[in-house]
């Protein structure tokens, strides 16, 4: 009779970069228990996430693929083409929790994240699904609140079946509140309350920062210390009730005998690092070297695996150590990176780690990063179709676009995610039956429009206003006078069928000769939300792409912000109510509302 393979406990450190906890190096002794566990078993000291934030990671993480539609709460299901309602299910893609609940796993889960919530495709599987609430200011629930739900249900578990606890701990991420009022680790002489917040965010220069969020340019070495100091203070508090969780499993199996522990991120977090913060799209090593940790039954102690390693090897790694096969007609994109003996497999080596979103692919070797950004998108068009990094410990340089290296990593890319991003582009939607707004950010520019790239914010100038022709940003495609120009051609990813089309547009004025200059780029361009929509008629997609044409006088003295779709026979449909209050407060408190 084949023994029952042991329980599991997966535990997800949100927002966690390695190179800050004491294991891989970190500057400040943040992670005691977790460095214990991690002796225990097997540490993967270069692994990557495949994507920069928890909506695009937590699909990979948890189907082992490269590209997956989202399995998160939704939250932006009529401009983020991840959650477009008419998303179809893949039948070739499986979740972890359902995998080990088909293998008859008591499924139990305990979340501190809004989004990983039991009204989602990951939640569905759990049998028991907990959602920690915070008040709306403090944006997620803490350590010791995950621990004790988390410790309760592993008291109340089924004993007669093995058990997945998966555990969710945002205490990485933004609000950072200080447990003790204080930094652990303080920056000497250093008066951070006239600089910061008390939720960690900085309280200077808000201006820039309503612009860019992610904009860090203008922090003090002080303050980029005391940024990080906050950070580690997190990290430490929350290993502290790690050590207390660990404490807990011990006491019904102090040898870890009949338990397997899984520790690892979705991302991980940028300090100030080359003037960013948070977890924007950089693909940056702060933001994508994440820890990932195996301990337990069958797992072989004191191993360290140095090679790459991505969030995909995650769900193949643990299944093959649990012994439990996908289930017949899915596949993973990961591989297994334990042998049979639970040690590392020496024939496991990657030589690579894959990046994978909408608008970006890009490939991490030991010395390059190249990434590539959606072809003909307003990013390729303005920064290049691809960008190469030469990588140096903590630092990464550019390269040159003419570095021997580049068409190297550009085809070992494609061979490794291009079929694998055309299947997926191919089935991703069934037949929409419901208005869309596809985002400028998302859309692919034909032909060779007369485009002047600028990057907005308050340091903007008159004078890029003033360019000819179309002027294109991250915050989309504005025409503020139509002489000349000609029209703009787009294709957008849709269904097949027939569309009515809009521009979904900010109106800005003329441009003020003498006065009230800023008034009107802050108005006009600070924004995202449209405001009007101007008709373009009917367009058919065909093949999975919908073309559009832009004509000059229908888009002159506006931004675009993107092209509103409703699909023919759709009656229009009134606006989707927003959050409530404490849920934008939520939202905010978080950052993922400005």
């Amino acid at each position: 009779m084949t023994a029952a393979p042991p329980s599991v406990v997966f535990i997800l450190l949100d927002t966690t970069r390695a190179d800050r906890l004491s294991a891989w190096g970190g500057p400040n002794p943040t992670s005691p228990n977790l460095d214990a566990l991690a002796a225990s078993g097997v540490r993967f000291a270069s692994h990557f996430a495949n994507a920069h934030a928890t909506r695009p990671s937590m699909p990979q993480l948890m189907t082992g693929r490269y590209y997956h539609q989202n399995v998160l709460r939704a939250f932006r299901p009529r401009d983020q083409p991840r959650e477009f309602p008419f998303s179809a299910p893949d039948p070739s893609a499986v979740l972890l929790p359902a995998v080990l609940r088909g293998a008859g796993f008591q499924t139990l889960a305990v979340s501190a994240h809004p989004w990983v919530a039991r009204q989602s495709a990951l939640g569905e599987p759990f049998e028991t699904f907990d959602q920690l609430d915070a008040p709306p200011t403090r944006g997620h629930a803490v350590a010791v609140e995950v621990v004790d739900h988390g410790l309760a249900l592993w008291a109340s578990r089924d004993r007669t079946r093995p058990t997945l606890l998966y555990l969710h701990f945002m205490d990485a991420h933004m609000p950072r509140f200080l447990p003790e009022a204080e930094p652990r680790f303080p920056v000497a002489g250093y008066d951070w309350r006239a600089r910061f917040r008390p939720d960690g965010e900085p309280d200077f220069d808000r201006a820039r920062r309503s612009w860019n969020h992610y904009d860090a340019s203008d922090f003090t070495p002080e303050d980029r210390r005391h940024f990080a100091a906050v950070y580690d203070t997190l990290l430490a508090s929350l290993d502290q009730q790690l050590g207390r969780l660990f404490a807990g499993l011990r006491a019904d199996d102090p040898t870890l005998s009949r338990t397997v522990i899984v520790i690892v991120a979705d991302h991980g977090e940028e300090l100030g690092d080359d003037g960013r913060i948070d977890h924007g799209d950089s693909l940056a090593d702060a933001v994508q070297h994440i820890p990932w940790i195996m301990a337990g039954a069958g797992i072989a102690p004191g191993k360290v695996v140095k090679r790459i390693t991505e969030n995909v090897d995650v769900m193949p790694t643990l299944l093959a150590h649990l012994h439990l096969p996908l289930p017949p007609g899915t596949r993973v994109d990961g591989r297994p990176q334990l042998g049979a003996d639970g040690a590392p497999c020496p024939g496991c080596a990657k030589l690579a780690a894959y990046y994978a979103w909408e608008d970006y692919r890009g490939i991490r070797r030991r010395r390059q990063m190249l990434r590539v950004n959606l072809p003909g998108s307003v990013r390729a068009r303005c920064d290049g179709a691809q960008q190469g990094f030469r990588l140096d410990g903590a630092t990464r340089s550019a390269l040159p676009a003419s570095a021997d290296a580049l068409p190297a990593l550009r085809r070992r890319l494609d061979r490794r995610l291009e079929p694998l991003e055309r299947r997926f582009l191919a089935t991703r939607y069934g037949p929409a039956d419901r208005p869309v707004l596809l985002r400028t950010e998302y859309w692919r520019l034909d032909g060779d429009p007369t485009l002047a790239c600028s990057r907005l914010d308050q340091d903007t100038p008159a004078a890029a206003f003033r360019a000819a022709g179309w002027l294109a940003s991250e915050r989309g495609i504005a025409l503020l006078s139509p002489d000349g120009v000609s029209p703009l051609h787009a294709s957008l990813d849709l269904p097949d069928g027939g569309y009515a089309v809009e521009l979904a547009t900010i109106p800005i004025p003329p441009m003020p000769r003498f006065f009230g200059f800023t008034r009107w780029r802050n108005a006009g361009f600070e924004k995202d939300t449209p405001s009007a929509f101007v008709s373009l008629g009917s367009a058919t997609a065909s093949g999975g792409r919908l073309d559009v044409v832009v004509p000059p006088d229908q888009a002159s003295g506006a931004r675009i912000v993107g092209v509103r779709a409703t699909p023919e026979g759709v009656a229009p449909q009134p606006a989707t109510p927003g959050p409530d209050a404490d849920e934008l407060r939520r939202l905010k408190a978080l950052g993922y509302v400005r």
